[in-house]
């Protein structure tokens, strides 16, 4: 099978299954979140294996999924989110440094801090996207697909033009020590485009047209920072792909490193900058 086939078809299912369980909501997406925050975590552990780090992958994989459990359940069973979230943070900080005394490697503390940083790298932003499902009333919890699928839109819309414009027009490049291949062309086009999409769905949700030109404007600026900060710890641990679970299409980091830096920022403007718009 060609490259380009293996690619289309594991984009469709990867595609089919995604969309299908946000649309279906409640713990459809929520398990399907963290089968995908716990494979993230594994790949991301897993980049340092030819590297003198060697984080706790199994440590921090199932402290992560324990983190990100606790958080779904607390909107269920109504306990604080915030503390359980501190209380399992701190205990995972005890964990791995507590850990880390017996395993006698190179180089400890930059292995507390990887396995501490890639819980805060991709367990706490899908975290924050099942929150934007979630709103709170005097009934207990509503949700809505529409804002977690419209951020997936945006960042797809980015993605997708910044290649297709990167490729047609594509000439200066935009960090081409990290990413040779991207341009400003490029660029500017996924902002473009991705802020065109803002306004279709603000359009047809009947939502603030502001707020959706911002949150394209977040997919497309913040969503390449993201990638590329993926593209530099690849090149700093000398792999081409995070992993190969996606035929085609790399690792869970290669598919996500732009959801990981665009999902803290909506977060942020949802609840505290576009309040009731």
């Amino acid at each position: 099978m060609s490259n380009f086939w293996q690619r289309a078809i594991t984009g469709t299912i990867f595609v089919a299954v995604l969309v299908g369980a946000i649309v279906m909501g409640g713990w459809y997406m929520h398990v399907l979140f963290g089968i995908i925050v716990f494979l993230g975590l594994i790949e991301f552990y897993s980049l340092f294996k030819n590297t003198e780090s060697k984080p706790q992958i199994y440590t921090g994989a199932i402290t992560g999924i324990v983190i990100y459990t606790s958080a779904i359940l607390s909107w269920y069973f109504g306990n604080p989110a915030g503390t359980i979230l501190l209380s399992f943070s701190l205990c995972a900080l005890i964990l791995t440094g507590t850990i880390e005394l017996f395993r006698n490697t190179a180089k400890p503390f930059e292995n507390i801090a990887i396995t501490i940083g890639g819980i805060l790298y991709i367990v706490l932003p899908f975290v924050l996207l099942n929150m934007l499902s979630v709103s709170f009333n005097l009934f207990g919890a509503e949700t809505d697909y529409w804002p977690v699928l419209s951020v997936f839109i945006l960042i797809w819309c980015n993605d997708t033009f910044a290649y297709l414009t990167g490729r047609l027009i594509g000439k200066h490049k935009l960090f081409e020590r990290i990413s040779p291949k991207k341009t400003w062309e490029g660029f500017i086009g996924g902002i473009v485009f991705a802020v065109v999409a803002g306004i279709i769905l603000a359009y047809f949700l009947e939502w603030s047209h502001a707020k959706m030109i911002t949150y394209g404007i977040v997919a497309g600026v913040i969503g390449t920072a993201g990638d590329l900060v993926e593209s530099m710890l690849k090149r700093s641990v000398g792999v081409k792909d995070s992993g190969n679970i996606l035929p085609g299409h790399g690792g869970i980091l290669d598919r996500f490193d732009a959801l990981l830096f665009v999902v803290p920022v909506i977060f942020f403007l949802e609840k505290f900058i576009f309040v009731n718009i």
